[in-house]
Protein backbone atom coordinates (compact mmCIF):
# COMPACT_ATOMS: atom_id res chain seq x y z
CA UNK A 1 0.00 0.00 0.00
CA UNK A 2 1.59 3.49 -0.82
CA UNK A 3 1.44 6.13 0.60
CA UNK A 4 1.55 8.28 -2.55
CA UNK A 5 -1.66 10.73 -2.51
CA UNK A 6 -4.15 10.53 -6.12
CA UNK A 7 -2.96 12.96 -8.15
CA UNK A 8 -5.78 15.97 -8.89
CA UNK A 9 -7.96 14.71 -11.55
CA UNK A 10 -7.55 17.34 -14.33
CA UNK A 11 -10.04 15.72 -17.01
CA UNK A 12 -12.43 14.58 -14.52
CA UNK A 13 -15.94 16.80 -15.88
CA UNK A 14 -17.83 18.70 -13.62
CA UNK A 15 -20.90 17.70 -12.12
CA UNK A 16 -22.74 18.65 -9.10
CA UNK A 17 -22.13 15.93 -6.79
CA UNK A 18 -23.01 15.28 -3.14
CA UNK A 19 -20.86 12.88 -1.85
CA UNK A 20 -22.42 12.85 1.28
CA UNK A 21 -20.15 12.42 4.76
CA UNK A 22 -16.80 12.17 4.48
CA UNK A 23 -12.98 10.89 6.18
CA UNK A 24 -11.51 14.23 7.68
CA UNK A 25 -8.31 12.82 7.45
CA UNK A 26 -7.28 14.85 4.59
CA UNK A 27 -8.92 18.20 5.82
CA UNK A 28 -7.66 20.69 8.59
CA UNK A 29 -9.07 24.01 10.15
CA UNK A 30 -7.06 27.15 11.21
CA UNK A 31 -7.88 30.56 12.57
CA UNK A 32 -6.46 33.29 10.67
CA UNK A 33 -4.44 35.47 12.54
CA UNK A 34 -7.13 37.82 12.93
CA UNK A 35 -9.48 35.64 14.46
CA UNK A 36 -12.31 36.81 11.97
CA UNK A 37 -12.27 33.88 10.20
CA UNK A 38 -11.12 29.95 10.04
CA UNK A 39 -9.88 28.52 6.65
CA UNK A 40 -11.08 24.93 6.15
CA UNK A 41 -8.38 22.82 3.56
CA UNK A 42 -7.56 19.52 2.14
CA UNK A 43 -8.27 17.20 -0.67
CA UNK A 44 -11.23 16.98 -2.85
CA UNK A 45 -12.93 13.19 -2.32
CA UNK A 46 -14.30 13.83 -6.14
CA UNK A 47 -11.53 15.16 -8.15
CA UNK A 48 -8.33 14.94 -6.01
CA UNK A 49 -7.33 18.57 -5.93
CA UNK A 50 -6.02 20.73 -2.85
CA UNK A 51 -9.27 22.77 -1.86
CA UNK A 52 -9.63 25.52 0.32
CA UNK A 53 -12.88 27.84 1.95
CA UNK A 54 -13.05 30.38 4.72
CA UNK A 55 -16.01 30.59 6.86
CA UNK A 56 -15.97 34.25 8.10
CA UNK A 57 -16.93 34.10 12.57
CA UNK A 58 -20.17 36.45 13.13
CA UNK A 59 -22.15 35.88 10.02
CA UNK A 60 -25.92 35.76 10.98
CA UNK A 61 -27.56 32.58 11.83
CA UNK A 62 -24.19 30.80 12.48
CA UNK A 63 -24.31 30.43 16.12
CA UNK A 64 -21.80 33.33 17.11
CA UNK A 65 -23.88 35.35 19.71
CA UNK A 66 -21.64 36.78 21.68
CA UNK A 67 -18.44 36.79 19.32
CA UNK A 68 -17.85 40.42 19.88
CA UNK A 69 -17.94 40.12 23.59
CA UNK A 70 -15.03 37.86 23.20
CA UNK A 71 -13.71 39.41 20.39
CA UNK A 72 -13.03 43.18 22.47
CA UNK A 73 -12.18 41.74 25.67
CA UNK A 74 -16.01 41.38 27.96
CA UNK A 75 -16.79 39.12 29.16
CA UNK A 76 -20.70 38.48 30.80
CA UNK A 77 -23.54 36.88 28.95
CA UNK A 78 -24.12 33.49 27.78
CA UNK A 79 -22.01 33.35 24.53
CA UNK A 80 -23.22 30.10 22.41
CA UNK A 81 -20.30 28.43 21.19
CA UNK A 82 -19.58 28.57 17.78
CA UNK A 83 -19.99 26.63 15.30
CA UNK A 84 -17.21 23.98 13.80
CA UNK A 85 -16.78 24.46 10.28
CA UNK A 86 -14.37 21.38 9.65
CA UNK A 87 -17.77 19.40 11.35
CA UNK A 88 -20.79 21.65 10.62
CA UNK A 89 -21.07 23.14 7.38
CA UNK A 90 -21.47 21.63 3.74
CA UNK A 91 -17.99 22.28 1.60
CA UNK A 92 -17.27 22.44 -2.03
CA UNK A 93 -14.52 21.65 -4.22
CA UNK A 94 -12.46 24.66 -4.64
CA UNK A 95 -9.72 23.30 -6.60
CA UNK A 96 -9.67 26.79 -8.69
CA UNK A 97 -9.66 24.60 -11.95
CA UNK A 98 -12.19 25.07 -14.59
CA UNK A 99 -12.86 21.03 -14.98
CA UNK A 100 -14.53 20.21 -18.51
CA UNK A 101 -18.32 21.13 -18.87
CA UNK A 102 -18.05 23.55 -15.43
CA UNK A 103 -21.23 26.57 -16.09
CA UNK A 104 -19.96 29.65 -16.42
CA UNK A 105 -22.25 31.14 -13.56
CA UNK A 106 -20.96 28.21 -11.13
CA UNK A 107 -20.03 30.01 -7.58
CA UNK A 108 -17.07 26.94 -6.65
CA UNK A 109 -14.64 27.07 -9.12
CA UNK A 110 -14.08 23.04 -8.81
CA UNK A 111 -15.51 19.80 -9.89
CA UNK A 112 -18.55 20.30 -9.10
CA UNK A 113 -18.78 18.06 -5.64
CA UNK A 114 -20.13 19.22 -2.06
CA UNK A 115 -19.66 16.96 0.78
CA UNK A 116 -19.68 17.15 4.32
CA UNK A 117 -16.73 16.00 6.89
CA UNK A 118 -17.40 13.36 9.49
CA UNK A 119 -17.00 14.27 13.29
Amino acid sequence: MSNTPTPHDHHLPYAEADLGEVDGASFSQAAAPDGRSVRVTGTCPRCHGSTGTEFRRGNPGTGTKGLFDRLSGRSGGTARSEPEPLHGEVHFCECGHGHPSMPAEVRFVGCGASWRIAP
